[in-house]
Formats: C-alpha cells, sequence, structure tokens
C-alpha cells in the first residue's frame, strides 16, 4: 500500500489528533452543489424499511459555539411505517456533551426518504434534540448508517429487531468501545461469559485499555449478569462486574437476533458502547480477514488491515497499516492463538503500528468474527478477524459502503457503488455523502477502480481519484470476508479509516437474504490528548 498525497482543501491535511478544539473553528471546507444522478438500478424505496429496527450510532458530538466535543453513543428502536414515517421507537442516549444519560427516550415523529439505490436520509427526534441521519440499505433487514447533521458525526448500523429467550443467551462474546465520561481517557473493552438460565454470570473474563495501557487491566475475572426484561425477549439490561478495577459497569442493551446484541452504558462512569455474540470455543483452520483502528503510543490515529492464515494455533499472514497517514505493509506476521476457556492473548511479532514491534492482543471468538483489543502498552487498537469463506466480491451487483476515521477531525461516509467488473476502467460508480465532524457535504459522485490481488486472495486495492476538492482521493485496500461482506482500511497520507462494505439484496429477495453479523464501523479510538483544549 502506498502513500498518495490527495487534494483535499486546506485545514484537512491529517493532523495527529489535533486538539478538537482548533478543529471545530477551522475554516470549513465546501462541497459540490452539482446534483449528483444515482446510477440505473435498484428497487429500493421507503417501503424497504417497514417495521421495527435495532438502531445504534456512536461517535464525536461537537458544540461549536461552546467549543466542546465528546464520544457519545445512541442504541435502540425506531419504529418505520414503510411510508416515509418514524412512528416510534426508544433510543439510549450517553453523550458527555450534551449532559450525560438519557435512557428511554421516546422518539417523536419524523420522516425518512429512500432512493431507489439504497441510500437514505431521516432523523431521530428526541427531547434531547434531533440527530440528523444518512443511510444506505443492503436488505429490508439491515443497513449501514452515519449521524449526518452539523452538531456531530459518526457510524453504526441498523437491523431488524429480532428475539431470544434467555436461554439462548448461554455464552456470549462482546466487544466495547468509547472514553471514560469525565476525563475522556480512551476506553477498549473486550470479554467472554457464560450464563446460567436465569442470565448470572457463572464464569468469565474481561480486558480493558485505557488510553493506551492495559497494566493490571487483562484477564480479569467477570461476574454480573445479562438479562432480558421481564416479559421481553427483545431488551434487557446487563451488568458487568470486574471488582476494583472498573467497578461494576450497568448496560441496556437490545436483541438483533439470538446470536447478537447491541449495548450501551448507562451509567456515569463511562461511555461505552458495542455489540456481544455467541462465544465460541475454537478458532477453525483457513484464512481469517481482520480491520483494526485506534491510535498508536504516541496518540497518532492508526488503522491496519490484512489475511492471515489458521494452521493449529498459529496465526501467520499479512498487514496493511496507516500510521498518522505513513502507510506500509508487513508481509511477515506471525503470533500463537492458544485459546483458553474462549480466550487467548495473540502476541504477534511482524506487525507495525509504524514500527516493528511485539504486539498482544486479547482475542475471543465469536459467532460476529474474533473480538480483538490491544492490551500492551504500545497504544490501543481494536477491531475484529472474520473467517473468510470467499476471495472476491460479485460484479454486475450493488454495494452499500460505510467508512468511519480522522482526517485531524471525526470523517463519516456513507456510499452506495456498483460493481462493473474487471473488464471495465472505472470498474465502480455511485454516490458518496461524507460528513466531515459538523460539515455534512453535498453528495458527490464515486467512480473509480477495484484491483484484485493476483493471484487471486481475497485482497485488493481501490483507488478513488479527485472525488471533488473536498474529499480528495479515496485509496483502500480491501479484504472479502465472503461472498457479500468486505473491510477495508484507507491507505492516504492525509486520512486515516477503515470500514466496510456489503452485497445489495433486492427487497424482492427477501428480508433474510443478507443478515450481517459484524459489528459497527466504530470511529478512530482517540487519545486522551486529542480532546485536550490548547
Amino acid at each position: 500500500m502506498n502513500p498518495l498525497a490527495s487534494t483535499k482543501c486546506a485545514g484537512r491535511l491529517l493532523v495527529a489528533f489535533a486538539a478538537i478544539s482548533s478543529i471545530l473553528f477551522a475554516a470549513g471546507c465546501g462541497g459540490s452543489s452539482t446534483t449528483v444522478v444515482p446510477p440505473p438500478g435498484g428497487s429500493f424505496s421507503n417501503s424497504s424499511l417497514n417495521g421495527t429496527y435495532v438502531i445504534s450510532i456512536s461517535g464525536t458530538d461537537a458544540n461549536v459555539s461552546q467549543n466542546t466535543s465528546s464520544f457519545f453513543a445512541i442504541v435502540g428502536t425506531i419504529t418505520a411505517d414503510g411510508g416515509g414515517n418514524i412512528t416510534g421507537g426508544t433510543v439510549d442516549i450517553n453523550d458527555p456533551n450534551i449532559g450525560g444519560v438519557f435512557t428511554g427516550q421516546a422518539l417523536s415523529t419524523s420522516t425518512y426518504s429512500i432512493g431507489k439505490d439504497g441510500r437514505g436520509t431521516g432523523s431521530l427526534k428526541t427531547a434531547e434534540g434531533t440527530f440528523g441521519l444518512d443511510f444506505v440499505l443492503t436488505t429490508t433487514s439491515h443497513g449501514l448508517i452515519t449521524r449526518f447533521d452539523s452538531s456531530g458525526s459518526g457510524s453504526g448500523t441498523i437491523d431488524a429487531q429480532g428475539s431470544a429467550t434467555q436461554a439462548s443467551l448461554s455464552a456470549l462474546a462482546f466487544s466495547l468501545t468509547g472514553t471514560d465520561a469525565t476525563s475522556q481517557f480512551a476506553v477498549g473493552s473486550v470479554g467472554g461469559l457464560t450464563l446460567d438460565g436465569s442470565g448470572t454470570i457463572t464464569a468469565g473474563t474481561q480486558d480493558f485499555n485505557e488510553n493506551g495501557s492495559s497494566a493490571n487491566l487483562t484477564d480479569l475475572a467477570l461476574t454480573g449478569s445479562v438479562v432480558l426484561n421481564s416479559g421481553s425477549t427483545t431488551a434487557g439490561t446487563a451488568t458487568l462486574t470486574t471488582g476494583s478495577a472498573f467497578g461494576s459497569l450497568g448496560f441496556d442493551f437490545w436483541v438483533v437476533d439470538s446470536t447478537h446484541l447491541k449495548l450501551i452504558e448507562t451509567d456515569s462512569g463511562a461511555v461505552l458502547a458495542g455489540d456481544a455474540f455467541t462465544q465460541q470455543t475454537s478458532i477453525p483452520a483457513g484464512t481469517l480477514a481482520y480491520t483494526l483502528g485506534g491510535f498508536d503510543s504516541g496518540g497518532g490515529p492508526f488503522v491496519a488491515g490484512g489475511l492471515l492464515s489458521v494452521s493449529g494455533t498459529t496465526l501467520t499472514g499479512i498487514e496493511d497499516f496507516n500510521d498518522a497517514g505513513n502507510t506500509g505493509s508487513e508481509p511477515n506476521v506471525t503470533g500463537p492463538c492458544v485459546l483458553t476457556a474462549g480466550r487467548c492473548a495473540l502476541s504477534l511479532s511482524g506487525f507495525s503500528n509504524g514500527s516493528l514491534n511485539n504486539f498482544i492482543f486479547a482475542a475471543y471468538p465469536s459467532s460476529g468474527g474474533i473480538q480483538l483489543l490491544e492490551i500492551d502498552s504500545l497504544g490501543l487498537t481494536q477491531g475484529a478477524a472474520y473467517t473468510q469463506s470467499a476471495t472476491s466480491f460479485a460484479a454486475s451487483e450493488g454495494y452499500g459502503f460505510n467508512l468511519s476515521g480522522t482526517n485531524g477531525n471525526e470523517v463519516d461516509d456513507i456510499a452506495q457503488f456498483n460493481a462493473l467488473g474487471a473488464t471495465v476502467s472505472p470498474n465502480m460508480t455511485g454516490i458518496l455523502d461524507e460528513n466531515d465532524l459538523t460539515a455534512p457535504l453535498n453528495p458527490v459522485t464515486l467512480s473509480g477502480t477495484y484491483t484484485p490481488d493476483s493471484p487471486v486472495d481475497g485482497r485488493g486495492s481501490i483507488s478513488v481519484p479527485n472525488i471533488n476538492t473536498s474529499i480528495g482521493t479515496l485509496n483502500l485496500e480491501y479484504y472479502v470476508v465472503d461472498g457479500s461482506t468486505v473491510v477495508f482500511v484507507e491507505g492516504d497520507s492525509n486520512q486515516v479509516a477503515l470500514g466496510t462494505f456489503e452485497l445489495q439484496s433486492p427487497p424482492t429477495q427477501g428480508a433474510a437474504a443478507v443478515q450481517s453479523h459484524m459489528s459497527m464501523m466504530r470511529p478512530v479510538a482517540r487519545s486522551h490528548a486529542a480532546l485536550r483544549r490548547k
């Protein structure tokens, strides 16, 4: 992966976690005012969003007039009528920038609009404010979503709500990310737990990384509970207790299905949100596609991705990385993962966050991938590795796209594109919407080229040149997970980001045509220095 300077406008060159306060008052970059016409194809409409959905978004909330910002999370449900109206729903909001934790926020009636390519807009109207939405559906049961307004930016998912019984929640692995609520230190956590029939945790461990350090915060004994609300099969509460480390953390959760929960912290101690999946006790032989995001030991933004082959307890493969705009690849990543009670300490050599070191990750296999958290003293990175079941994605198909990262401030993209095949140039065309924190940009045409590795192994590159003067060029390295899901990292010198794109299935194929079990694409984690006012 080679660095390539983009043509982003002045004031948006990457500054490794510069203070948010200075960013909020930087000169804005204008977007194109040209009307963008979607490419032919697609059969989505307002009727494609019909029923109750679990929605989750996290990112950065910013108050320009007061020069403040914080990590925020929103998780809950929305009810759509299939006619362009959000008629109800209830969400939790955890956002220190607007006053803290607000649970059980009833949604007021609002509207949404979906085009034939699956791209849509809408809003969440709560007593604590209105949050703009920009999303792309991949089916009538799943989509990728961003916050799209002038007060913040973030990324997440929208999934048709399913149900679970208490008995089906027997063993879970989870991944949480966010910040401490008061000092806003970045916090990441992963863990695994076993439940009895009443939801009490009978065995479990949890790992934390706080602002780049996991000293005395690894493999902690975990107690508490994960309990469905009385009479409910769709929502509940969780308590995760690790003694003197982080004490007891309280959460609300919503059920996507019996193997997937969405969580948000509801106490005042931290701002954490994430996912829990059915825990697994082995890693099958084959290939893993992975992405990680966070910051290095100096606080610079960092993402990595690649492919790892699994042979017994040994993982070997390649890493592509972007460390504060410095990009490269490491071809000889290797390390052992010996699972004990659903966890291993994965020690990788040949891995780089800008410099080669031995890195250690807490790893918990699950139905949503292997949940990964860095637990050494070399930074904070978090992500997942997914078992690869295909090495290419289909041409002559449409895809929904989400990117989240930083170009000095948080940036989140939603897009839809059509893949046209390797013999066509450009071979991907569509439309991209971007929210550059507090500055949503007008939709722009996306036209670029994807090039698979040769021989084909599921890895490849994407170049989308000169989108416009604000966004510039996107250079991505991608990794195919299966026939419908691809993850990627960005390799620009001006932007550090990761994301996913997913196959769109026509609504006529039914709600279960493609159901993602990936966790949300979260923003690149920020070091404490990123939030310290100068």
